[in-house]
């Protein structure tokens, strides 16, 4: 009798199964994917469609077709719930699939649950970036809350898209911590001095308390005007695991080993920013991560089906950025090597474009 896999969310680590998948199936077993949306849109490339360099095309993946492709049954829903004793998961419809193993892939979000009947807008689930980039990069004065890597990236590509198009006004960022925090210091200098140079308005150190329909106002009591407010703030977790009553960090993101297993329920799989590795908790969400847990992911499943030792994913020690900062010149961050060029972009055009060949 066939056992049934469940592969829930389209995330990088999934595509990478998927793929495998097309090469060799895994014997006697049927295997699903459900996810919201037919499309899955790839992050690295949100900063080159801002700024009008990529095509909404260049930017997506059929995964419907990719799943065609590897012969496994794509199921457009959103999963709200999972019973690991009952091994079920339930959608949004209440539609209920039951399975033997089931992924997680289904990435993170970034609006904070209390702002989310305001006038904040965010790019997560991913396959709402089109529409809200093409809103907000039309705007006078669109305001980014977030420093990390994804908000500055936007920024400066939402400032170099104004520049082309010669719409007036100019971009604002607001920062609960500095500018790329996770990076040494000297590096947020650096960004620092390029929002300067490009005359980018930045609040660093101030966090959003109240979002209105013109203004935004911070802890330190700033109230700053805006046209449209991008949330690219830190990672949040979808509530499934919550609803569910898995074992999550503080957060609410699930607790995985090293293994990629659920605590608890080693019939249970999870990658990518939905996830928190219990060897690593302080892994950043990140794609490069991502990318890097999708091979171990397609083996493990491979091998839990065939009773054989799993593998074990340690995150590489240093990780490669590049962010795109406007007019094709990229800011690149390995370690302590940092520079910012034309160079530095073309190296980051042609790894994203490979990625999507990959599985294109």
């Amino acid at each position: 009798m066939s056992k049934r896999l469940l592969l829930v969310g389209a995330g990088h680590s999934h595509l990478e199964v998927l793929r495998r998948l097309t090469e060799e199936r895994i014997d006697d077993v049927d295997i699903c994917m459900v996810s919201p949306s037919r499309y899955q849109y790839y992050s690295g490339m949100f900063s080159g469609y801002t700024e009008g360099l990529y095509a909404t095309e260049d930017t997506r993946i059929d995964v419907r077709q990719l799943a065609r492709q590897a012969r496994v049954h794509f199921i457009e829903k959103r999963a709200v719930e999972v019973r690991p004793k009952q091994h079920k998961l339930i959608c949004h419809d209440r539609s209920v699939y039951p399975f033997d193993v089931i992924s997680f892939d289904i990435g993170s979000r970034s609006l904070p649950e209390h702002l989310e009947e305001t006038q904040a807008r965010t790019i997560k689930p991913n396959y709402t970036f089109i529409e809200e980039i093409e809103r907000i990069r039309e705007t006078t004065h669109p305001l980014v809350v977030g420093g990390g890597a994804a908000g500055t990236e936007i920024a400066l590509s939402l400032h170099a898209y104004k520049e082309k198009q010669g719409i007036p006004g100019n971009v604002r960022l607001v920062t609960s911590e500095r500018l790329l925090p996770d990076t040494p210091s000297w590096v947020s200098k650096r960004m620092e001095s390029l929002f300067e140079k490009k005359g980018i308005q930045v609040w660093e150190n101030e966090k959003v308390e109240e979002v209105d329909e013109d203004y935004i106002m911070t802890g330190k009591g700033n109230k700053i005007r805006h046209t449209g407010v991008l949330w690219l703030g830190g990672a949040v977790s979808d509530p499934i695991f919550k609803h569910s009553d898995l074992d999550t960090d503080d957060k609410g993101f699930a607790h995985v080993e090293s293994t990629l297993q659920f605590k608890d329920y080693p019939f249970m799989f999870g990658a990518g920013d939905c996830v928190t590795m219990l060897d690593h908790p302080k892994l950043p969400k990140s794609g490069v991560y991502a990318v890097r847990q999708g091979p171990v992911l397609a083996d493990n499943l491979y091998h839990f089906f065939k009773k054989e030792p799993l593998q074990e994913y340690d995150p590489q020690k240093q990780a490669l950025y590049i962010l795109s900062v406007g007019h094709q010149k990229g800011f690149l961050i390995y370690g302590p090597v940092s520079f910012c060029n034309r160079r530095a972009w073309k190296m980051k055009n042609k790894i994203d474009r490979d990625f999507m060949k990959k599985y294109k």
